[in-house]
């Protein structure tokens, strides 16, 4: 299952950035879009129908050739693997922060562990 958004772009020529996610794709919808990404020396523009996977962890900016430019962002969920190990790692820190007690003072070693 992919989740999917549209945006669309009312300031021409102001771009948009955002760092990219596990599985986004952008697709042009309607107008022409100017796609860069962070560590490509090349611009990409992006005719309607036309689409861009993404690179995970990367920054990308985007911006339209004209008002009403629009974009879909598409995203496949990660591996049920990372979303599991995620979820456990957010259990466990919950779970040391929750046990930690003032009694005896601050314990510095256990909640730089933690953060």
């Amino acid at each position: 299952m992919r989740e999917l958004r549209t945006f669309e772009l009312n300031k021409p020529g102001q771009p948009v950035s955002w760092r990219a996610g596990y599985g986004q794709t952008v697709c042009a919808a309607a107008g022409k879009l100017w796609v860069t990404v962070e560590g490509n020396p090349n611009d990409i523009w992006l005719e309607p129908g036309q689409e861009l996977a993404l690179p995970e962890g990367y920054r990308v900016w985007l911006s339209g050739d004209g008002s009403g430019a629009r974009f879909t962002l598409a995203q496949t969920p990660a591996p049920w693997s990372m979303r599991r190990m995620a979820a456990w790692l957010h259990a466990l820190r919950h779970r040391v922060e929750e046990h930690s007690t003032d009694a005896f003072g601050e314990c510095p070693q256990i909640r730089a562990l933690c953060r």
